[in-house]
């Protein structure tokens, strides 16, 4: 029976590398780390929970994620001989869990910095430096809307040289337009996005993000013809993946600031069923933000709207004829409770003004 669970371990992981990110891909993996504990066998429980890490962090599901990379962490320390093998995939995954912190309210800033400690711990004991520790500090900050931490550690992380532990280039420039796009630096955000937008400096996720934060820059800046051009290549490039969530809300506030509410309703269709799923929240957050907005201007004009909403939907109605103002009586509901887990969370209105105000361009 073993032999079998061992052979069944092997099949479920040459299938899900076969796949690209998404749901089924982690479902797999799922299947083989429950086998995996069957047989006791810990590299495979180990082996198995690494690739649930990258799989769950690049799908849009930290939540599963972060209770395997922990296992993870706790076997390492524990026996880091045995695992020197892993350890600069544990040391990457370790910025990856860091980077999506701040899209699980639950998380408190005190143990999120807990983490980032433990991880510049673990950096000086493997030999790499601090860059990577500043840059995820920057990212959390610059989501949380801590101007300040944001700034110093910007300038932190450019202080320090590249080494192995670094995120790639186009990354690092992603989360610098990010930054300045926060701070309100449009032409700088611009600059640094230059290289991407361009093709120079390319990864998985870049410029599928870097699309989505120039959007509003360009918009103020007036230069509508590149705005219009990004937007399209942009959804082109995240509509598939639920980790874009976030970022697929950032393209519905810009249709609206075009007033193109009709493109702006479609994606509220397409991918409402992504952000009742999500546990990341800021990411729901954000689209549910954009929705309410979308929805507003629909009921302006129009009581009553036809709509094709996912069966999950809590006010779902199987005629698909909807009340607008009852749809954003709805996200509004929704949005009052987010908000205020993460401005409790964060400490201070970051998320129920700022955010707010910033995609109502």
């Amino acid at each position: 029976m073993s032999d079998e669970n061992f052979e069944r371990i092997g099949e479920l992981m040459d299938e899900a590398w076969d796949l690209p990110h998404g749901v089924v891909k982690v479902r797999l993996i799922e299947e083989a780390v429950k086998l995996a504990d069957v047989v006791r066998d810990l590299d495979a429980m180990f082996e198995t929970r690494m690739e649930l890490v990258d799989a769950g962090v690049f799908a849009g599901h930290c939540e599963k994620a972060l209770p395997a990379f922990a296992w993870c962490l706790a076997q390492f320390e524990k026996e880091p001989d045995r695992f020197e093998y892993h350890q600069d995939t544990l040391l990457w995954y370790f910025k990856n869990i860091l980077h999506n912190a701040d899209e699980l309210p639950q998380l408190t800033r005190e143990q999120v910095e807990e983490l980032r400690e433990q991880m510049a711990s673990l950096y000086r004991k493997c030999g790499f430096n601090m860059r990577p520790v500043h840059y995820t500090r920057l990212v959390f900050a610059t989501r949380i809307g801590d101007t300040e931490t944001a700034k110093e550690s910007y300038a932190s992380y450019h202080a320090l040289p590249r080494d192995p532990m670094a995120d790639c280039m186009a990354c690092e420039a992603d989360s610098d337009v990010e930054y300045f796009e926060f701070l309100g630096e449009s032409e700088k955000a611009l600059k640094a996005a230059e290289p991407s937008l361009k093709g120079k400096q390319v990864c998985a996720e870049v410029p599928h993000r870097t699309y989505s934060y120039v959007l509003r820059p360009l918009a103020l800046l007036g230069r509508y013809d590149q705005a219009d051009e990004y937007q399209r290549k942009g959804y082109r490039m995240i509509r598939s993946n639920p980790v874009f969530l976030g970022h697929v809300a950032l393209h519905m506030a810009y249709l609206l600031h075009r007033g193109d509410e009709s493109s702006a309703l479609r994606m509220l269709e397409q991918h409402l069923s992504w952000a009742l799923e999500s546990f990341h929240l800021r990411s729901r957050y954000l689209f549910y933000l954009s929705s309410k907005r979308t929805l507003n201007r629909v009921a302006e004009s129009e009581g009553k709207k036809k709509l094709n909403l996912p069966q999950a939907f809590p006010v779902h109605n199987s005629t698909g004829s909807y009340d607008t103002a009852e749809l954003v009586q709805w996200f509004d509901e929704e949005l009052s409770t987010l908000g205020a887990r993460f401005d409790a969370r964060n400490g201070n209105h970051f998320f129920t003004q700022d955010l707010v105000e910033r995609l109502q361009y």
